[in-house]
């Protein structure tokens, strides 16, 4: 697709992965928006980004094909002057919004801020390109929150309990979103869980699966609430990138929903990840328990945990619906229109497991 590009979050996990796939499958231009973060400035942040992407590559040889707009998602005009938001918008022909604030313990007006207001704001945004062919939303599979069974692609609200601000947030920019199909080429792409490139096994602080291994190498993290036959939708980033980049680039898609998942039938039970882990980390498994068994455990032994083992299982109680839920996602649509396999875990584990060995 030629014509230029506007790409929000793209110094997240999944966001870097876009920015690279559209750099190298295409000869679009790139415009990015990025803020400043806890005194980072944007042109650090991205340089950041780009140094990771491409570590044997003079990261200046982007610079004729990427633009660095200096604002905020949360904002108006994302805190632009009107008339470079207007001559934004004059060469904008396709918008992929990747960035969310996708921390599960924010308070909910802190998540609403940056979710739906900044949906809100990428839809205002949409309405003045005149040139527009394409709004690529990119949300999550769990906005299905506490539901059970399998969730079709086009099944949104069906007043499900959420397990956290996150969830809860997304779901209401999701509804916002597809408010708008009708007046915009909109599509919506929900991935699961996210935890490396399978060809490469690099993995990103940014997901907890990686953080949890990363404790399990270390010897911290010796147990795990959930059953063994329990059941996680674990999809590697490539597959993520690679799915959003066929579905985006096909014209008929706007207008539906994908999951970018595992799929119903390709999940993974929390036996096969303590196997693996223990195989390829080689160290002993860690103990899988019954979720009340683990909060009974947690509160007996509060006295004899170090801090960094309190701030660990702190983590992990958030993580815990993603281990106990069983949630399965169809993935029907993205299977006819992606055409892409999805990798196995069991394949690139491995290559996972000696990125995080190396880089501790």
């Amino acid at each position: 697709m030629k014509g230029e590009l506007f790409l929000t979050g793209a110094t997240g996990y999944i966001g870097a992965s876009l920015l690279q796939k559209w750099l190298a499958s295409t000869d679009a231009r790139l415009n990015l928006l990025v803020r400043s973060r806890r005194g980072v400035k944007p042109l650090e942040r991205i340089s950041k980004v780009l140094r990771e992407l491409y570590p044997d590559t003079e990261t200046n040889c982007f610079s004729s094909r990427i633009e660095l707009i200096e604002g905020d998602l949360s904002h108006d005009r994302f805190g632009l002057k009107e008339p470079e938001y207007r001559d934004l918008a004059a060469r904008t022909m396709h918008i992929i919004h990747c960035a969310a604030a996708a921390r599960f313990d924010l308070e909910i007006e802190d998540a609403r801020k940056v979710n739906v207001g900044g949906a809100q704001n990428i839809l205002d945004f949409a309405r003045v390109c005149p040139g527009l062919k394409k709004v690529d939303y990119i949300g999550t599979a769990y906005v299905a929150g506490r539901r059970k069974g399998i969730i079709k692609e086009d099944e949104l609200d069906e007043k499900q309990e959420h397990n956290n601000t996150y969830e809860r947030s997304k779901l209401e920019a999701e509804k916002l979103v597809r408010e708008n199909m009708d007046a915009l080429p909109l599509t919506i792409l929900r991935p699961s869980i996210v935890i490396c490139d399978s060809r490469t096994g690099r993995a990103s602080s940014f997901n907890g699966f990686y953080r949890a291994l990363r404790l399990y190498w270390l010897g911290l993290l010796k147990i795990l609430p959930g059953h063994t036959s329990g059941r996680v939708d674990l999809v590697p980033v490539d597959y993520v990138t690679d799915a959003i980049y066929a579905i985006s680039t096909n014209g008929k898609s706007a207008g539906n929903c994908y999951h970018v998942t595992a799929g119903s039938g390709n999940t993974t039970s929390l036996e096969q990840i303590r196997d693996l882990a223990s195989r390829h980390f080689r160290k002993e498994p860690f103990a899988i328990i019954p979720p009340e068994e683990f909060m009974a455990y947690i509160s007996k032994a509060a006295d004899r945990l170090s801090e960094e083992e309190r701030e660990m299982i702190e983590e992990v109680k958030l993580y815990m619906p993603y281990l106990t839920g069983g949630l399965l996602f169809d993935d029907s649509n993205t299977r006819r229109d992606a055409g892409l396999e999805v990798p196995r875990v069991s394949d690139y584990f491995g290559k996972m497991a000696n990125y995080i060995m190396e880089h501790e």
